[in-house]
Formats: C-alpha cells, structure tokens, sequence
C-alpha cells in the first residue's frame, strides 16, 4: 500500500506544484483565476501565494520520491487544499466560476489524498 500512496501523494504534490507557475506568469493569473489585478499589491499577494503552493507540491512530491516526511507533507497539503474549500464555503456568495473549479480540484485532490494516507496508514488483515 505504501507504493499506491506514494503514487497518490505525487499526484496531489502535482496538483499543488501547478498553479506555482503563475509566479512567473503574472499575466496568467487573471485567466486561471477569474480576477483581474487591480495594483502592484495583489499581484505581489497572488505570486506570492503560487510561491507558497510551489513549496507545498514540492515537499509532498519530494516526500513521496525520498520515501520521507509523509505524515508532514499529507498534513501541508490537506491544510492547504481543505482551508481553500472552507473559506469557499464561509464566503459563499459571488464567487467566479473559476474558482468554483478551483474548489472543485481541491476537494477531489483532499479526498484522493485522504484515501491514498488511510490505505497506507491502516493495515490490511490477510486471512
């Protein structure tokens, strides 16, 4: 079970390591968002952010090559993608239909995460 959850962790890393590519594509970031940027300030609070995902995907797909820090990188990106999914659902009103996929994204990838962890964490009993 580790290597599935090894395979499940990459993936989730990946889905996490993409959107840090608008870090160095600024101009992007109004298509993949639905936003436009309005100053210098939010530009800095979005690429600063794509940042803060390339460090998140890279720790769980590192994680899951070194064999190492499972527990850490499961939690950054269940915290990471579950937090996008609440504050979606606290905010609750006007929110753009990209972003609506975005959540959509974040609450497979959690689950696919989820189910990866607990098939690797819980033994299976053979007979």
């Amino acid at each position: 079970m580790e290597h599935f959850f090894r395979i499940l962790l990459a993936l989730t890393g990946a889905i996490n390591l993409l959107p840090s590519l608008l870090a160095f594509l600024p101009e992007r970031i109004t298509k993949s968002y639905g936003v436009t940027i309005p100053d210098a300030n939010v530009e800095l609070l979005l690429r600063h952010r794509a940042v803060l995902f390339g460090i998140i995907g890279g720790l769980m797909i590192f994680s899951a090559l070194a064999k190492k820090y499972y527990e850490v990188a499961t939690g950054a990106g269940l915290i990471s993608m579950s937090s996008f999914v609440v504050l979606y659902w606290l905010i609750g009103e006007d929110i753009n239909a990209e972003l609506s996929t975005v959540m959509r994204i974040d609450v497979v990838a959690t689950i696919v995460l989820l189910v990866g962890f607990i098939a690797f964490r819980v033994p299976v009993k053979k007979p």
